[in-house]
């Protein structure tokens, strides 16, 4: 079974992905494939306020952590909204969901950002990039992807 994610939301992110992991025979989510989070596992530490003002986003965030699928052991994934209004979301995915998206999930339509190392967009307009070790998926409004994404590549 493919490991494609939409990260469009948290529901669907953790549902195909949870979907993947017992697919892989790996229902507990204590396999080798696991994500790799930085910021001791918190991955709401992506943005800070500094960054939120960066990134002119009107007022603070609230950041929501959770886990891509539930039975991980952490948390790997926040969504940032302002005003009941999504502004981003960030996935630490594993690799294995980076590959299954990067070979069958990508966009033809979106060109990724070349400063970005291993990006592409995929289906459902996510960026996805590798570094150092790190997968991960930003989604959210549009024109917020690539500065949020190059602000976190800046911290991995």
């Amino acid at each position: 079974m493919s490991r494609r994610v939409r990260p469009g939301g948290l529901a669907s992110v953790a549902l195909v992905v949870a979907i993947s992991l017992s697919a892989a025979g790996d229902s507990t989510a204590s396999g080798p494939d696991l994500p790799k989070v930085p910021f001791a596992n918190q991955p709401c530490q992506s943005l800070s306020s500094a960054d939120q003002a960066t990134l002119k986003i009107p007022g603070p965030l609230t950041a929501r952590s959770d886990r891509a699928p539930g039975t991980l052991p952490f948390d790997n994934v926040c969504t940032y909204d302002h005003g009941g209004s999504r502004y981003a979301q960030v996935g630490f995915m594993s690799k294995g969901d980076y590959e299954a998206n990067s070979s069958g999930n990508r966009s033809t339509k979106q060109k990724p950002p070349a400063d970005l190392p291993g990006a592409f967009y995929d289906r459902q307009g996510g960026l996805w990039f590798a570094k150092n070790g790190y997968f991960v998926v930003v989604s959210g409004k549009s024109a917020l992807r690539e500065p949020v994404a190059r602000i976190i590549a800046g911290k991995l």
